[in-house]
């Protein structure tokens, strides 16, 4: 049910998670916009190609930082309304950190991938499949070094988890997943047809 607890936690989240460091620092650092350098991502990968690692890095801490604050402060709000951190409290927070980070109200809802967002998220539920993705993700990034294919075998071994867990946010997870690989479209394009930009 959609009450005003409802609207208001995803509204918090939401607007808390559309901030995007990407663009933020790189507007204060070089006066540009991030999306029009580099690969046009408003996300780290870019942010780390075209800021360097020091500012790259900071990017990746300014995000993970965004999605505690945003938890923290929506645990606070459902504590003030007598809410419990069930279903629906996981649910609304993966739903509005991911749409809030891919479709930013304050930048013409043209985010990032949702990649470090996702990470973040699944650490903070469920932190034992989250190590386990990340360390998958790593050795798919070894063999192949193309940092989208690596990205994708995380997230969707993931998904998987999910399934075999039989998590009650599961169709939450399937949504984000699905936000996730449409922000990658490109990328995955450019796997399929062997284009994709590896690494040295």
């Amino acid at each position: 049910m959609i009450d005003f607890y409802t609207i208001l936690t995803f509204l918090v989240v939401y607007l808390i998670c559309s901030i995007n460091p990407a663009i933020e620092v790189c507007k204060r650092k070089t006066g540009e916009d991030i999306r029009k350098l580099g690969s046009g991502n408003a996300g780290t990968a870019n942010a780390m190609r075209v800021l360097g690692t020091p500012l790259g890095t900071l990017v990746i801490i300014l995000d993970e930082l965004k999605v505690f604050v945003s938890f923290f402060l929506m645990m606070l709000i459902t504590k003030l309304f007598g809410h419990e951190i069930d279903t629906a409290f996981k649910v609304i927070f993966i739903l509005a950190s991911i749409i809030g980070h891919c479709f930013p109200i304050y930048y013409g809802f043209r985010g990032g991938k949702g990649v470090i967002v996702g990470i973040t998220t699944m650490a903070i539920f469920d932190p034992t499949n989250a190590a386990i993705c990340i360390i998958a993700g790593l050795v798919v990034l070894l063999f192949t070094k193309t940092t989208s294919m690596a990205t994708l075998a995380g997230s969707i071994l993931y998904v998987i988890i999910s399934f075999v867990h039989g998590y009650d946010y599961i169709w939450a997870v399937i949504i984000a997943e699905a936000i996730v690989m449409f922000k990658h479209r490109g990328s995955i394009y450019r796997i399929l047809t062997r284009q994709e930009h590896k690494f040295k």
